[in-house]
């Protein structure tokens, strides 16, 4: 949603460049991130305010100049104040639709069509779903967080831990094997161009990494933070 907003990448770019950090590309990349979102979520909050707000605050304009247009006929300069009231009304609520279109996760609706209602709908419905209380784990019910936590994870360690008694024989299975050649491939770094093609080819709107940034802030700002992504990989190689 934040992309759609005249000069927000701009204003990325210049924090993103303004930030100096020293240390491994790995290291700049992840202390710039942490840096980045401290001023979004200022930016949020100081500049770009509630959406739901700024929305209601825009619909007011365009009811007024729509009052007054019912009363008299409007100056040039007024129906240009009414125009402007329109636009403006209408980017918000482009704005919200995009929001919660990210949030419901229902990527094959397209923006636009005005489904707020559903997209919201469906982030409520997947909050709901996402949202555990209770756990039954081999006939138990649990109810408390911690409790539940050591279960889980000590049913996992059940499922996965190896076995003594019985372990499986793969050694009459034949398997089709690369050449020494394409063995070799395998382990050339990878070049800025396939970093890029491969970032280019997801999906945006998909759920965020542990940072909190989504695929749409790394393909958007590839251009400037290609740098320190690069770098990691080459420190990964060596």
């Amino acid at each position: 949603m934040w992309f759609k907003v005249e000069g927000f990448k701009d204003l990325i770019r210049n924090w993103w460049q303004g930030i100096e950090v020293r240390g491994s590309g790995g290291f700049r990349l992840t202390a710039k991130l942490n840096e980045l979102k401290q001023k979004l979520k200022v930016w949020n909050r100081e500049v770009f305010g509630n959406l739901e707000c700024n929305k209601d605050a825009a619909l007011q304009q365009v009811e007024y100049w729509d009052r007054v247009k019912g009363e008299r006929s409007l100056t040039v300069e007024e129906l240009a104040c009414k125009k402007e009231a329109n636009e403006g009304y209408a980017k918000w609520v482009d704005l919200e639709e995009t929001h919660w279109r990210q949030a419901s996760r229902e990527l094959w609706l397209k923006e636009g069509d005005r489904n707020k209602g559903y997209f919201h709908r469906m982030a409520s419905a997947h909050r709901r779903a996402n949202y555990m209380d209770k756990i039954k784990i081999n006939g138990v019910k649990l109810t408390e967080e911690q409790e539940i936590r050591e279960w889980v994870v000590n049913a996992f360690q059940q499922q996965l831990s190896e076995s003594s008694e019985w372990r499986a024989d793969i050694g009459s299975l034949q398997f089709n094997q690369i050449s020494l050649q394409e063995a070799g491939i395998l382990e050339l770094p990878f070049i800025e161009v396939e970093v890029q093609a491969a970032l280019m080819d997801m999906n945006g709107d998909k759920a965020p990494g542990p940072n909190g940034f989504t695929l749409t802030f790394w393909q958007s700002c590839w251009d400037f933070v290609k740098k320190e992504i690069l770098e990691m990989f080459k420190e990964f190689y060596e």
